[in-house]
């Protein structure tokens, strides 16, 4: 079996011969640094380690650029903006924050290594995430803006994800004419055991902006995984209804539990995670984060379909020995039997 049929029966929950391996999104630039000093690239790290995904992202600003010494502008000004080409050949060539990513077509490039064929990603923005970048400051995201905005502007707000989610929905319609296998919507809905916002706002605002973007996955036949930080339980119910193939991470550091998850997702629904990078990755040793990947495929691989992930790209204050040791584990612990 190919890495990239592993994945893709993995996400149609249909019988697989082990436990599909990921690394999430990207690399921060030290670890990043670390694996290459050891392996001498990424794909090298990949092989080795027996990753079946490899992951480009399209940008992340449907504006076009603006420089830092324009105004930022409104939510009346971006409601009457044009976006720009979702179907032009720069969505799925460019690269943004540095090396950390790969593009689209990076990741349709580098998914031949020593090791086969590797299931491809297009990451794309859902709509919360994307208004955070709109109102990004400096560096910083704008979440405070985006959720002000979610309480006193809720119509105009309501236009803008819609106007957003088809600027995604067409980066989706770009990627899928290249040939990727997987969308991973990446709108972070959570914090620590509890929601950014009222769920309610969610499903007024967030449900039918998501579902135009799962529908353009649905019609080129690509399976959905949907990321997002923090707990989202009180939104499960939702995103079972949105009829996605995935969810990343199921956060065990904020409140999750892959029980109650589980539960309320049901057995069909793949389950991508476990690897905390909050709780485990950068607190254990390499003997310590082998009995934690002990216990995590104990309570997600066994319940339903699963892939085996860090939570969020590993960060800068772990080992690359521990994350050594933890994939490690994982592909001895991985097959069916």
């Amino acid at each position: 079996m190919t890495s990239r049929q592993r994945v893709i029966e993995t996400l149609y929950a249909r019988p697989v011969d082990r436990v599909p391996l990921n690394v999430f999104a990207g690399w921060n630039v030290g670890t990043k640094s670390s694996v290459l000093d050891k392996y001498g690239s990424i794909n090298a790290f990949m092989d080795e380690f027996h990753i079946d995904i490899v992951t480009g992202v399209v940008p992340r600003f449907p504006f076009g650029d603006l420089s830092e010494s324009e105004e930022l502008p409104g939510i009346d000004d971006y409601l009457s903006m044009e976006i720009t080409d979702p179907l032009s050949t720069e969505i799925l060539a460019k690269k943004w924050w540095g090396e950390m990513f790969l593009s689209v077509n990076d990741a349709l490039d580098h998914h031949k290594t020593e090791m086969g064929e590797k299931a491809v990603i297009a990451h794309v923005w859902g709509v919360l995430e994307l208004t955070q970048f709109l109102f990004e400051k400096k560096g910083a995201p704008g979440m405070e803006d985006a959720l002000i905005l979610m309480i006193t502007e809720q119509e105009k707000s309501a236009r803008l994800y819609m106007k957003l989610a088809e600027w995604s929905a067409g980066c989706i319609e770009n990627a899928a004419r290249a040939g990727v296998d997987i969308i991973q919507i990446s709108d972070d809905w959570g914090q620590e055991n509890t929601m950014l916002f009222n769920p309610k706002l969610w499903w007024d605002l967030i449900y039918p902006a998501t579902k135009i973007i799962i529908d353009m996955a649905e019609k080129h036949g690509l399976p959905v995984i949907i990321h997002s930080d923090g707990d989202i339980t009180q939104v499960l119910d939702g995103v079972k209804k949105l009829k996605v193939n995935g969810l990343h991470p199921v956060q065990e550091s904020a409140g999750m539990t892959p029980k109650k998850t589980r539960h309320l997702l049901g057995n069909n629904i793949c389950i991508m995670g476990g690897l905390d990078i909050v709780s485990a990755l950068p607190v254990m040793n390499e003997i310590e984060i082998r009995e934690e990947v002990n216990r995590i495929f104990s309570e997600y691989s066994r319940s339903g379909p699963y892939i085996f992930s860090g939570s969020h790209m590993f960060q800068d204050d772990t080992h690359l020995e521990v994350i050594e040791a933890a994939y490690r584990e994982a592909y001895k612990l991985a097959p069916f039997v």
